[in-house]
Formats: C-alpha cells, sequence, structure tokens
C-alpha cells in the first residue's frame, strides 16, 4: 500500500479537484495500473530493479485502497551518488523483500489489467527482465505510455518531461522522485489526460493507436 504521506498528498489535491479521484469504485469499472520504477541506474540490460511503485485508476478514479510498493533486496548497496537519486537508502536496499516474492507480488497485483507509465518501455524493460530472471514468465499486459500519449492528446504544449506536464496542468509534485511518488503523480496525469477522451475511447486499444500515431508524428 502506498504510505500515509503519498495519501496526505492526494487528499490535498482532492481538495482542489474533488471530482477528479475518489476513494471508491463501481462495479464492472476499467482498472488501469499506473506505476513506476527505481533502478540502480539506467542500463536496462544490466542494471536492477530496486523498486515499484504501482496505484490503480479504476475508469477515471484513482483508488487508494488498490495500491502497491514494493522495495526488492540487492545483493549489496548502491554507492552514496546512486542512493542520492533514487532515494532508496543502505538499509532499505539489503532488507527489502525478496525478488522472487516481489515480481510475485506485483505480477498478482496488476492482474491483466493494463499497464500505463511515463517512458514506459523503460519500466516495461526492467519489469520484464525480472518477471523472466526470477518467475521464468512474461507479462503479457497492454501498455499505455503517457509520454506519448500526452503530446497526441495536447499538442503543441511544448512539454516532454513528467514534470512538464505535471507543471502544464497544476498537478502537486510534493512526493515525486520515489516509485510510489511518481506513480501517484502519474496516476493524476492520467486523469488529466483521460478527460480529454471520449468515454467510449477510454479503452487499451483505442489510447495505444492514439499514442503509437503521435510517435509516427514525432519521426
Amino acid at each position: 500500500m502506498i504510505g500515509s504521506r503519498a495519501l496526505r498528498w492526494l487528499g490535498q489535491w482532492l481538495g482542489r479537484e474533488p471530482a477528479e479521484a475518489l476513494a471508491g469504485h463501481g462495479q464492472g469499472a476499467q482498472r488501469w495500473v499506473v506505476l513506476d520504477v527505481e533502478t540502480s541506474g539506467l542500463d536496462q540490460s544490466s542494471d536492477r530493479l530496486m523498486s515499484i511503485g504501482a496505484v490503480a485508476v479504476h475508469d477515471r478514479r484513482i483508488v487508494v485502497a488498490d495500491s502497491l510498493e514494493v522495495t526488492i533486496r540487492q545483493p549489496s548497496a548502491s554507492e552514496r551518488h546512486n542512493i542520492l537519486v533514487h532515494g532508496i537508502g543502505a538499509e532499505a536496499q539489503l532488507s527489502g523483500l525478496d525478488p522472487k516474492e516481489a515480481c510475485r507480488q506485483f505480477l498478482d497485483y496488476a492482474g491483466r489489467s493494463p499497464l500505463v507509465a511515463f517512458h514506459a518501455a523503460f519500466d516495461r524493460a526492467f519489469l520484464m527482465r525480472a518477471a523472466r530472471a526470477f518467475l521464468g514468465v512474461p507479462i503479457g499486459n497492454a501498455w499505455i505510455d503517457l509520454a506519448d500519449l500526452a503530446p497526441a492528446l495536447h499538442p503543441g504544449t511544448g512539454a516532454r518531461a513528467l514534470d512538464d506536464w505535471l507543471a502544464h496542468f497544476g498537478i502537486p509534485v510534493d512526493q515525486r522522485h520515489n516509485a510510489a511518488g511518481d506513480a501517484f503523480a502519474t496516476a493524476m496525469l492520467f486523469l488529466r489526460l483521460l478527460a480529454s477522451v471520449p468515454p467510449a475511447e477510454r479503452r487499451p486499444r483505442q489510447l495505444q493507436r492514439l499514442a503509437a500515431h503521435a510517435r509516427w508524428v514525432a519521426r
């Protein structure tokens, strides 16, 4: 579950946008899993997955009770300069969850829900490699990349990075730069983007087509 600081942060945002995100959800709602990962570096072939943060969106509502935050046990702690980037201390790294169990928890949590991330290829590469290494299985879920979807829905803003889009929509960023906080910020961005999509088109394949079109136009 996402911690109390993130929940207080959500509450502050809800005070500004009460119609955008609620704690409950209805029957038959489309469930999306919005996620972020922290890693030991940027090399998708050799660096390690360190933590996973995720929160579910049901239709256009963030479901606070439906969230996951996992720190994965590392064989050795990162150097200090790396800890300053991801914020996971040496003790937390060495006492984290067994990698196999962490991957199992994530796959059980995600189920068949579409996975949503900003620059999703990065998160997908680390999660796929970990799932194959520790469980011997792929991750077959559909992926939605907000780095492509956002400019497809709101062209001409000049925004590129996640921070740019958060600032563009006035989304608070108090809990950024850890997996859980970034997942929450990404989920709030996702809600804003869904508001620009007609209800009949708020399905994974339609959003993937929109994002793919943005990639094609950018070439």
